[in-house]
C-alpha cells in the first residue's frame, strides 16, 4: 500500500481512532439514556450532561460512580 501514499501503520492508527470515537459515542449515548431514568435533581443532571461531553473519561466516570442509584440498605435507619 506504499504506492497509494500510506502504510499499514497509518491504517491501524486510523482504525484505532475510529474505534475510540465510536466507543465514546456509544458509552455517552447509553449514559444519557440511563441518566434520564435516574432520580436526580435537575442541577445534578445538568452537571452530569456537561461531564459526559468530556471524551471517554466522562462516560467512564458516569458508569463507575452510578449517580442516583440506590444500594441495598441505603436510606434506612441503622440501629
Amino acid at each position: 500500500m506504499q504506492v497509494l501514499g500510506f502504510d499499514w501503520g497509518y491504517v491501524f492508527v486510523m482504525l484505532f481512532n475510529l474505534l475510540l470515537l465510536g466507543g465514546w459515542l456509544v458509552l455517552s449515548i447509553l449514559a444519557l439514556f440511563q441518566l434520564r431514568n435516574r432520580e436526580l435533581p435537575e442541577t445534578t443532571r445538568a452537571i452530569w450532561v456537561l461531564i459526559l461531553l468530556v471524551p471517554i473519561l466522562g462516560a467512564l466516570a458516569f458508569w463507575i460512580t452510578q449517580p442516583g442509584k440506590r444500594f441495598p440498605g441505603e436510606g434506612k435507619d441503622r440501629k
